[in-house]
């Protein structure tokens, strides 16, 4: 009886291995990466603030938006990449449209 309940022990281990490894895993990596993407929101959003105050006269919107662009890449992908440029700018968009309509 024992042996018979042993080859089902190790029958399972597989098959838990595979559930682990296709489902709790990338749904864990998903929570993380939405936590990261709310970070960097709202990261954004303060760059954003800051640079409208730092850069106050009219017509420097491309410097206000090269300062948040440099400053979310320095910020996130100092040690890794974590986040490209071209999606900085759409998230700085976002933020802008976003402070526009409230």
């Amino acid at each position: 009886m024992n042996d018979k309940l042993f080859d089902i022990v190790l029958m399972c281990i597989p098959i838990l291995g595979a559930i682990i490894t296709g489902f709790i895993i990338p749904y864990i990596k998903a929570k993380i990466s939405v936590t990261r993407m709310a970070e960097i929101m709202e990261w954004t959003d303060k760059a954003v603030r800051a640079a409208e105050v730092i850069f106050d006269t009219p017509q420097c919107g491309s410097e206000k938006r090269e300062y948040v662009i440099q400053f979310i890449d320095r910020m996130f992908n100092s040690k890794k990449q974590v986040i490209t440029k071209d999606q900085i700018r759409i998230l700085l968009e976002a933020v802008l449209k976003q402070m526009k309509q409230s």
